[in-house]
């Protein structure tokens, strides 16, 4: 296929979840889709796993990515290491590099290995060659202190891309990209805010949109304003750990020794709040010290569920209860929060109100990005036509109640979570292609 014909398809790097779409002869965006537990879906989980006794000195590295990753981790019953989350790292300067058997890894190559292995299921399934691609970013990367931050972040992308094999790499922001999206439905022009609501950041675009303008090369002059921040779907789920869960396993109870009274600390619960940090934990030195605590413990039956969790790697399952219970308080005011292993079964209530007092700050900051971001436009919120909002966030009831106050509940509008930001990538593909 000659150059000039070959496609540049849509990446989204998600730091849960990666997509990967091409434009259709049709115009209609085309997914990759993989297969995981059995069924299709489109999503790549963003993730590595690592079995360490498949690892040898002067062998490649031998690894699973995506839903293969999962499964792997599943069948090992969590034994070897599982790494996620790379996205939230890229403007970290001091990470270092992380021994995985006889290899030693950094970030950026961790992240080639994953685009690497998810481009070529990609392929597999499109019958086309990830080599020419336009990815996603968000506007502020989470950790971003300052705009330096965002641009090491992007070269750091556009590198690793460049290593798993993408030859020509471009780069638009995400909510950008969701208001192509959402554009392609539109049969007049709008002025439409766009909320992207990800796992680790949360991202704002106020753009002039529509029939008028879609097919337009240059579209820098449409946009009006972005915004984001560092709070996602990813601090609600932190918070309903560690006030659902992290009691039941000994949180805020104390130990006794050497005469003085402890409590318990606190670095154990702030790793289980996410669940791929918890194969970090399992190390001689932490089971050592966790059995001590257990020893003298006013819990030791709540230490003993929490050495259990870790030692079986059961931060995966542990997640999905919690995704469960926050897709319950989205639908009603109390949900059940339900998670058996073994002998261990961890049963409570939850009242969406006492969960919206948890993330409150972080609504309140999200809400202030918002703001600003429509500030930055130089409009109010009458001036707004729509107001798309994609991402799993955005249906929390108190997150919707902050747009609906601002814009009227007819205002507002809601996306694909793991489709609309792929989509409107490979639309920005076909125009460049």
């Amino acid at each position: 296929m000659s150059e000039a014909l070959q496609p540049i398809c849509g990446v989204d790097f998600g730091t849960s979840n990666s997509v990967v779409a091409l434009l259709g002869a049709d115009a209609r965006p085309r997914f990759a889709e993989f297969s995981l537990l059995g069924a299709m879906t489109r999503s790549f989980r963003s993730l590595l796993f690592f079995d360490l006794e498949e690892q040898h000195h002067r062998e490649p590295l031998h690894f699973e990515a995506g839903p293969e990753g999962i499964e792997a981790y599943l069948e090992a019953y969590g034994e070897g290491r599982l790494i996620q989350s790379f996205k939230t790292h890229l403007t970290s300067q001091g990470l270092g590099r992380t021994q995985i058997g006889p290899h030693n890894e950094d970030l950026d190559g961790l992240i080639a290995h994953f685009l690497r292995r998810l481009f070529e299921r990609a392929e597999a399934n499109l019958g086309r060659p990830v080599e020419r691609a336009v990815f996603g970013r968000p506007v502020r990367f989470a950790g971003a202190k300052e705009s330096a931050d965002d641009e090491r972040a992007e070269q750091r992308l556009r590198k690793a891309a460049a290593a798993a094999g993408v030859r020509e790499v471009h780069v638009e922001l995400e909510p950008i990209a969701a208001a192509y999206h959402y554009e392609s439905r539109l049969e007049r022009d709008e002025v439409a805010l766009i909320a992207d609501f990800g796992a680790g950041t949360t991202d704002f675009c106020v753009m002039r949109i529509g029939p008028s303008r879609r097919e337009h090369e240059d579209r820098s002059a449409d946009v009006l304003a972005t915004g984001g921040i560092g709070v996602a779907g990813d601090n609600l789920d932190a918070a309903l750990i560690q006030n659902v869960i992290a009691p039941k396993l000994g949180k805020g109870s104390h130990y006794h020794e050497f005469g003085r009274t402890h409590i318990i600390p606190n670095s154990y619960y702030n790793k289980l709040s996410r669940w791929h940090q918890l194969s970090f934990l399992r190390g001689d030195r932490t089971r050592k010290d966790l059995g001590r605590l257990q020893q003298h413990a006013d819990e030791p039956e709540a230490i003993a569920a929490l050495i259990e969790i870790i030692e079986d790697n059961q931060g995966f399952h542990l997640h999905k209860s919690i995704e469960q219970l926050k897709i319950g308080l989205s639908q009603r005011e109390r949900a059940d929060f339900l998670y058996r292993h073994d002998e261990l079964e961890i049963v409570s209530e939850v009242a969406r109100a006492d969960f919206e007092s948890w993330i409150a700050e972080d609504v309140e900051s999200i809400t202030e990005s918002l703001d600003a971001t429509l500030a930055s436009a130089g409009l109010s919120p009458a001036d707004v036509d729509r107001v798309f909002m994609t991402g799993g966030t955005a249906f929390v009831p108190c997150v919707r109640e902050r747009f609906a106050s601002r814009f009227g509940e007819g205002k507002l509008s809601r996306g694909d979570e793991l489709s609309s930001i792929a989509s409107g990538l490979a639309a920005r593909g076909g125009r460049l292609s």
